[in-house]
């Protein structure tokens, strides 16, 4: 069961709707945090290799933003777990703007200098002046019952696309995302052998695609795409990763940039599993299908919590 993975175009709110709008229809500048909650890519454990330090002195952003603050917390171990801005701002997604592309770029000096694996996990944002709180971390699925017995080992023709899938499904990033699933959207489109059962001709991309990737938040619309027209959208975003020779490209987005590159991620990943599933039973019942029916969307839940103060 597909759920998607990178969810950094969603902002939770984590206060009541007064508040919330009460915060959002201030737009004098005034006090906001921004906490960042890091991982190590590695063990997947949100930590990293880092000790935190004794305490949380604050330490000034510099010359690139101005007026901004930052402190650096540990987990239970002393592991550097967020790190947490201070800094004036019109509304929350100006702060969370502001300051990512402040930490984005700190954290990139960091695995430089130190050589550690280094990413965040999410963030949270706090409103001083109403008190009003988001929230950005990945979803906790529930687990499913499986039948292994009933699962079998995958089609050797078919093995090369579902380890892109895999490649896909595993990568933290919407970047690598893109470019793994997109392989396999072009392979059914230009008529893999592979995948010649698995309804390429018929496709179109639907509602309920793109609500379960969270692709219709994406700048353009995508509803009732074919895989040329699908293709003609996310070429240019797949594209700009590589550099002439096949190399790949020194690409630095911002995070609105980065939002939209995970919607497209999100849905070319969903899409090339809706494929591949389809090929297998098409397999099974010894006939082609149409169209890749929908799956239904895992049962999540969303972490709560509160910034620090």
């Amino acid at each position: 069961m597909w759920i998607p993975y990178d969810i950094r175009a969603s902002l939770k709110a984590e206060t009541s709707p007064e508040v919330i709008r009460l915060s959002r229809s201030d737009m004098a500048q005034r006090e906001f945090l921004v906490g960042f909650f890091l991982r190590n890519p590695v063990t997947q454990v949100w930590e990293l290799d880092l000790v935190a330090g004794s305490d949380s002195t604050e330490i000034p952003a510099g010359a690139e933003l101005p007026g901004a603050r930052l402190s650096f917390f540990g987990n239970d171990s002393g592991k550097l777990a967020e790190v947490i801005y201070r800094l004036p701002a019109v509304s929350a997604e100006d702060a969370l703007t502001r300051a990512h592309a402040d930490f984005q770029r700190r954290l990139l000096r960091w695995q430089v200098e130190i050589g550690r694996g280094m990413a965040i996990a999410g963030w949270r944002i706090a409103d001083m002046t109403h008190g009003a709180r988001w929230r950005c971390t990945p979803f906790r699925p529930s687990a499913m019952k499986v039948d292994f017995g009933a699962l079998g080992t995958m089609p050797a023709d078919l093995a090369p696309f579902a380890e892109l899938f895999q490649r896909a499904r595993n990568a933290p990033d919407a970047a690598s995302r893109l470019m793994a699933a997109f392989a396999i959207l072009h392979a059914a489109r230009t008529g893999h052998a592979a995948l010649s059962g698995c309804g390429a001709e018929g496709f179109r991309v639907t509602q309920e695609m793109l609500i379960h990737s969270g692709a219709m938040a994406a700048d353009q619309p995508l509803e009732g795409l074919d895989l040329p027209g699908l293709d003609a959208v996310l070429r240019p975003a797949h594209d700009r990763l590589t550099a002439p020779g096949g190399m790949l490209a020194a690409v630095l987005d911002d995070l609105p940039a980065q939002r939209q590159m995970a919607l497209l991620a999100n849905l070319a990943d969903l899409i090339a599993h809706r494929l591949i599933g389809a090929e297998i039973r098409a397999r099974i019942a010894g006939r082609p299908v149409s169209v890749p029916p929908p799956s239904h969307a895992a049962e999540t839940r969303a972490e709560s919590g509160a910034l620090r103060a």
